[in-house]
């Protein structure tokens, strides 16, 4: 009897939805199905790095522009109709791949092209999402933006409900981090939240020990400074947390890592005690000693702060508007503080660490909320409703 057939269409910007579709397809794989990834930019990158690349196939890409600072809008705007055109030949793509492959079921993480397209040749699909609807950035957040932000939530929550099942990546109200991307729009017909689908760091004590003594920690508050996303939004950031980083290394044990994939792996002292990673090899074991996590405010990175019980101060990226919503949900739930870009200074960062570290009441309620989230395994359930299908 032949194998059931599952196709994986995945946002590649970014790895947060590559990194958790990888972990769901191996589950799904363990059961003896056949898989089959489509992706592009930094998502096929990773399913190659991970010995996927005879299971994977490079569709046209659609991303945002990034201009110096952040999310380019005033890029995007002008651009629509290029944009579109490509989401046209990406659509075209995936009717012409998913066909080849006849699938049993198409998944497609936040990928509207791949629903539409499985829907077109009568294949069912399941989506995973942790952003449902547009969010403008705040800019455009006028009278007027916010009617064509509704209309475009309202247009593109008929479509993603062309989807079998619509699965929210995302702890349920009141609770949902994602909320900003929800507001305006009639989900509870639609979206099934699963819980966060962020892979767990699981570092073994003696990996952890090893990293304590190369970076000679002592007893003090262990910080650690992660910076992420397109190569124009870092140099404010980076240039903040190295500002910052000498006086606070009085009192903590800083280390950073810039995220440069192509850079030294060999930490370096900085001044007043610290350490920088232009790459850091052992991101794992710093997070599971961190007190403290410094952090672009993404939806993986904050499911797993929540999943550890991570205090965290977050800086969204210059006018990305998921983000800057991610960022205020968790700071209005008492899980940590958010600084907006454009108010990013040495003395309101350090201001913030010092608080998170401490005020107790940050960590009494991201463990409160780790507690409610342990009743969830996202890619555990993912996996068995897509298995459900078959």
């Amino acid at each position: 009897m032949a194998s059931r057939k599952v196709y994986f269409a995945v946002f590649g910007s970014g790895l947060g939805h590559v990194t958790r579709v990888l972990e769901v397809a191996h589950r799904i794989r363990s059961a003896g199905m056949d898989i089959m990834f489509s992706s592009s930019g930094q998502g096929l990158g990773y399913l190659k790095a991970k010995g996927e690349g005879r299971n994977t196939i490079e569709c046209p890409g659609l991303d945002v522009e990034w201009a110096s600072g952040g999310f380019s809008s005033w890029h995007v705007l002008p651009g629509f109709p290029f944009m579109f055109n490509r989401f046209l030949r990406q659509l075209a793509f995936e009717r012409e791949q998913i066909e080849a492959f006849d699938p049993d079921i198409v998944v497609s993480d936040s990928r509207l092209s791949a629903v539409l397209a499985a829907r077109s040749k009568s294949y069912p699909v399941i989506t995973m999402l942790n952003q449902f609807s547009i969010a403008f950035p705040p800019r455009f957040r006028h009278n007027a933006g916010r009617v064509y932000e509704r209309l475009a939530g309202d247009g593109l929550g008929s479509m993603w409900a062309l989807s079998e099942e619509v699965l929210m990546t995302d702890l349920p109200p009141p609770y949902t981090i994602g909320e900003a991307n929800l507001v305006g729009s009639d989900v509870a017909r639609v979206v099934r939240f699963v819980g966060f689908t962020t892979p767990e760091a699981k570092p073994s004590p003696e990996e952890v020990e090893r990293a304590r003594r190369m970076l000679e920690f002592d007893s003090r508050p262990v910080v650690f400074c992660q910076v992420s996303g397109p190569e124009p939004t870092k140099p404010r950031f980076v240039g903040t947390l190295l500002g910052a980083a000498e006086g606070l290394s009085k009192e903590f044990n800083i280390v950073i890592s810039l995220g440069n994939p192509e850079g030294s792996t060999e930490p370096r002292r900085i001044a007043g005690g610290g350490w920088v990673f232009e790459w850091c090899p052992m991101k794992d074991e710093l997070f599971a000693m961190a007190d403290l996590l410094v952090a672009r405010a993404g939806h993986s990175t904050i499911g797993q702060c929540i999943n550890a019980a991570k205090p965290a101060v977050l800086v969204p990226i210059y006018n990305h508007p998921e983000q800057i919503g991610n960022a205020s949900k968790f700071a209005d739930l008492g899980l940590g503080m958010a600084i907006r870009s454009e108010r990013l200074t040495k003395e309101d960062f350090t201001e913030a660490v010092e608080s998170c570290l401490r005020n107790p009441r940050f960590h009494t309620n991201i463990e409160d909320l780790r507690r409610l989230s342990a009743r969830y395994n996202g890619v555990e359930m993912c996996a068995s409703i897509i298995l459900g299908h078959l």
